[in-house]
């Protein structure tokens, strides 16, 4: 490939389409990419009637020319409405800091991938500047699928839902009880549901426990898929399971927000919160947890101190205020806001009720600490001077230290059945460790810790390659994509994706290059929704930046080197070895041989014309930094014709 062949795709990338393959496999059909030239043409309003409709149409559709996917509101797998997903820019901004964080001041690389830095960068930038113009910022919509209740009828839970959820009667001692533990003890669902059996009454408190004993069924009927395979029953599962939804997001609407705060009331919103989180809108799940947190701090719930006082209402006070903690530090730090529930008197993990009969319990206490770990982390940079910044976050991999031995450990002892909520754990784990280590390079760069990084964010997305491979083993439905996403890469922030990016651009990695595009692949039977749409055009179009440099390292043969290249914020080009902590890493920097004509012939930084670039080292760090939001998912705040950008 030319120089400028290189330089014109680099510029202008593919546009990413996820298009269904006849393949033996269904459930991972293979991904095909659509030039933006042919889309064009697919989607062109020329000829016949079709132009003046387009004219008709919002500048939301004229900015975008894959809008017809964001126009599809149900999902292949099922009937039921997609619930309208976060729409806010945490991604945006996630990306663009994982961006901005890789190579300061180091002009090795070459021209061509100065050239993808420098695309991949304005990419994201766009996409973090870009804001929607019509978000709306109320509720989902109703479910109504078919099968369920009309939306303008409440409907409250039956006796029946009402005594399946409470626990069977046993003999065994240690029996284990396999459902997802929440703020929702069993002895407080006695008594809610012996009061919504026993009255006939619709005041807020019986809202209240409405929204409870659905949200509870909802998780209840998530884990049936795993343990029950006939495809007549599952398909009754998930018909209840869209019914329960509707019926909870409508007894929420019937919420009185003026009333005084109370027990009852914080746990309609965390139940509440934990639907949004269920559904994918995140934003929701942060806001309705927001309104929990001050009713907890109105009711002074968060001063709780050592000793912890047990009885069975505190108990009830207490996994309502742990939970609320749990929600407002991961969704704070995945959407980049303010914590909404200030630093309780006691560690919240302390607060958990030992209970041997819930095999999650040790996974709850670790995801609590996990959730600790992102709240301070968010406060890491705020130290006077440089030493206590790195003594801060040496404090918090010592912590993470500590959690890794104890995820892998209670792994090991859980049973088979419950090993991919474990796996999804370790997800959550590493992304949360590169995020440490992203923060940590942003003050003291060094190539072992930038290893580490790239290393961790690779476990990371193996784990998520994992679970997309053993679906049948996560709970949850398919509906309109698998239920495991919303605890994983809806939850957790990108950063494994863009660091690996990073890696890709600077060390040509095949193998990082192969993962990410599993993993889009494995997305791909899911574009119905609105969110993996657009996730997938992301990372789609990231993964184009990267494939010109792949492809023209493939064509020199596998015996071509390539440089071994890592950031340096000094602006020197690493020596052949670098002290680190005593020790040395290798570095090889021996370049492609300039007889071969490729996108990779020249190694040596050239200027590109009049126009002023950043140095490559910092167009890398600014890759690596770079963060991004939701909000740029939306149809009108993105378009991959930069034409169309530049009119912005």
């Amino acid at each position: 490939m030319s120089d400028e062949a290189l330089r014109a795709v680099s510029v202008n990338p593919v546009t990413y389409h996820p298009v269904r393959a006849e393949t033996q496999n269904a459930n991972y059909p293979s991904v095909t990419f659509v030039t933006q030239e042919s889309t064009s043409r697919s989607l062109s309003p020329v000829n016949g009637a079709a132009h003046g409709d387009e004219e008709r149409h919002s500048k939301k559709r004229k900015v975008d020319p894959v809008s017809n996917l964001q126009d599809v509101s149900r999902s292949p797998h099922s009937s039921c409405t997609v619930v309208t997903p976060d729409e806010s820019t945490h991604h945006a901004e996630q990306a663009r800091a994982v961006f901005q964080g890789e190579l300061e001041g180091n002009e090795s690389m070459d021209r061509e991938r100065q050239s993808i830095l420098r695309s991949a960068l304005d990419f994201v930038n766009t996409m973090a500047q870009n804001r929607a113009s019509n978000i709306d910022e109320g509720l989902p919509s109703e479910i109504a699928p078919d099968g369920c209740e009309n939306p303008a009828q409440f409907t409250p839970p039956s006796p029946e839902i009402c005594f399946m959820l409470l626990r069977e009667p046993t003999s065994a001692a240690g029996a284990l009880n396999v459902q997802w533990p929440d703020h929702i003890s069993q002895k407080t669902l006695e008594k809610m549901v012996a009061v919504l059996v026993n009255s006939h009454s619709q005041g807020q408190t019986f809202y209240h426990y409405c929204i409870c004993i659905y949200v509870k069924a909802i998780f209840h009927l998530a884990q049936m898929p795993r343990a029950y395979k006939d495809p007549i029953l599952n398909q009754q599962f998930l018909n209840s399971k869209r019914s329960y939804e509707a019926s909870a997001i409508i007894a929420l609407r019937n919420l009185n927000f003026l009333s005084s705060p109370s027990l009852s009331f914080v746990q309609s919103l965390i139940s509440a919160a934990f639907l949004m989180q269920y559904t994918g809108n995140m934003k929701q799940a942060w806001v309705i947890n927001s309104y929990a947190a001050r009713q907890i701090v109105a009711l002074k719930y968060h001063e709780i101190g050592n000793p912890v006082q047990r009885s069975d209402l505190n108990d009830e006070i207490h996994s309502s205020l742990y939970w609320c903690y749990y929600l407002d530090r991961t969704l704070s730090a995945l959407l980049l806001r303010p914590l909404s529930l200030p630093e309780p008197q006691i560690s919240p993990a302390d607060l958990i009720v030992p209970d041997k009969s819930l095999p999650h319990m040790p996974l709850i206490r670790i995801l609590l600490e996990l959730a600790q770990i992102q709240g301070d982390l968010s406060n890491c940079g705020k130290a006077d001077n440089t030493h206590q910044i790195l003594a801060n976050h040496s404090k918090l991999q010592d912590k993470m230290e500590s959690i890794k031995s104890r995820l892998q450990s209670t792994r090991q002892s859980v049973d088979d059945f419950l090993s991919c909520d474990w796996v999804a754990g370790e997800f959550c784990y590493y992304a949360i460790l590169v995020d440490i280590l992203r923060s940590r390079l942003k003050f003291a760069f060094s190539p072992l810790t930038h290893k580490e990084c790239v290393s961790y964010a690779r476990k990371s997305l193996k784990a998520l390659q994992y679970l997309q491979k053993n679906p049948s083993k996560s709970p949850g439905f398919v509906d309109p994509y698998p239920t495991f996403l919303t605890w994983t890469i809806f939850l957790y922030p990108l950063s494994p994706f863009f660091v690996l990016f990073c890696n890709i651009i600077g060390e040509l990695d095949r193998d990082d290059y192969n993962l990410i595009e599993e993993i889009t692949q494995s997305l791909a039977p899911f574009v119905a929704s609105p969110y993996i749409s657009k996730l997938l055009r992301l990372l789609g179009s990231l993964q184009n930046f990267c494939t010109p440099l792949i492809q023209a390292k493939e064509r020199l043969g596998p015996r071509t080197k390539v440089a071994s290249w890592y950031p340096s914020m000094t602006g020197a080009l690493p020596n052949t070895s670098a002290a680190i902590n005593g020790s040395s890493y290798p570095m090889n920097i021996t370049s492609y041989p300039d007889s071969v004509p490729s996108a990779m012939s020249q190694m040596q930084t050239q200027p590109s014309g009049d126009q002023a670039y950043p140095p490559t080292d910092e167009l890398m760090w600014h890759l690596f930094n770079s963060q991004l939001s939701m909000e740029c998912f939306e149809t009108d705040c993105i378009s991959l014709d930069t034409n169309v950008n530049a009119n912005f």
